[in-house]
């Protein structure tokens, strides 16, 4: 049979893994499958930020300014870092803003401060136009209440958990890791860590599929390296079904009489 036909055979084989979710917190959420949907529950930014350091501004008040006709604007209090801006701003005034700063109500653009100039007498001239909305980024631009951010299914990044930081959601539902047994058999197999004697060779599937599996997101649970014999091979399979979700048996799949497998699994 080619690849293909086997895996086919291999998923129609499968039983329903039972539905199982659990709760970790946020920094340890990379890696882990999503279980539920996650909508935005606030505003982010939550405020109007600026993008710049520079003047907020009403944009009417700079159409038509130029370096040879500046648009000369009263300055207001400056707004401060991590704090509200605490003012309107009207018309002819401007007010000095921060990258990150929270736009005062009143102002709906924020000029550079390459291209303003201090008159040092409690004015600043704006030398270049802005349109409404230049150098601001509005509330919610990221993410609105309601707003779907994550999906089921969907393997968080990194990414994703600067998303959740951001919306302040600490506890994220996720699936609960399969646990995949891994059984190596055969009479010749020794650990990797010991040195071959005649007619035996190290144990490397166990090794491969237990990274493989840690690789795709699963627990590997590794019951040691059992010998060619049917009671023993079997009472380990039976031990596994009931502690893991998924059986990896690796040896004694052909049909001679040391190849087990194939008659416990039947």
């Amino acid at each position: 049979k080619t690849p293909d036909e086997v895996l086919e055979i291999i998923k129609t084989a499968f039983l329903p893994v039972p539905d199982r979710t659990e709760t970790v917190p946020y920094t340890e959420a990379a890696g882990r499958v999503l279980a539920e949907d996650i909508r935005a529950t606030e505003y982010v930014p939550a405020f109007n930020r600026s993008t710049v350091d520079g003047f907020a501004v009403k944009a009417k008040d700079t159409f038509g300014c130029s370096d040879s006709i500046p648009a000369i604007l009263m300055n207001t209090k400056e707004i401060l870092m991590g704090q509200a801006a605490g003012l309107v701003l009207t018309e002819g005034q401007c007010a000095p803003i921060p990258t990150g700063g929270e736009v005062p109500e009143g102002a709906d653009a924020v000029q550079m401060v390459e291209f303003t100039e201090d008159y040092k007498d409690g004015t600043t001239g704006i030398l270049k136009p802005v349109a409404p909305g230049h150098n601001i980024i509005l509330k919610g631009d990221d993410v609105y209440p309601g707003k779907p951010v994550l999906t089921a299914g969907r393997k968080l990044t990194a990414q994703d958990v600067g998303a959740l930081a951001a919306m302040g959601i600490m506890k994220v539902p996720v699936a609960r890791r399969l646990k995949v047994a891994i059984l190596s058999t055969g009479d010749e197999l020794v650990p990797p860590e010991q040195t071959p004697g005649p007619g035996q060779i190290r144990d490397v599937n166990s090794s491969l599929l237990s990274a493989l599996i840690t690789q795709m997101g699963a627990v590997p649970v590794f019951y040691g390296i059992i010998p060619d014999q049917e009671e023993l091979l079997s009472r380990h399979v039976e031990k596994a079904v009931q502690e893991c979700d998924v059986i990896l048996l690796s040896g004694g799949s052909s049909v001679g009489v040391k190849d087990p497998a194939c008659r416990i699994i039947e």
